[in-house]
């Protein structure tokens, strides 16, 4: 785990990205589709800091607005 610590960027869920993490949870609600918890705190931090997603699971990511996400090929 240190490794990966020492060589991964952590971001912080600050109000920006809590912000994001509003408009994309009522964005889901009101299209009426589900998305995981976790999915979605990820695709508000990605947004909030101008990131891709990267990602092996393209129904936690696909069309949610402002969120940049590339597929992965499956392992």
């Amino acid at each position: 785990m240190e490794r990966v610590l020492e060589t991964a960027d952590i971001l912080a869920f600050d109000l920006v990205a809590a912000r994001h993490h509003a408009r994309l949870t009522g964005h889901v609600r009101r299209i009426g589709d589900v998305r995981g918890a976790h999915d979605l705190i990820i695709a508000a931090t990605a947004a909030a800091t101008g990131r891709t997603v990267l990602t092996t699971d393209r129904t936690g990511f696909c069309d949610l607005p402002g969120v940049l996400w590339q597929a992965l090929p499956a392992m």
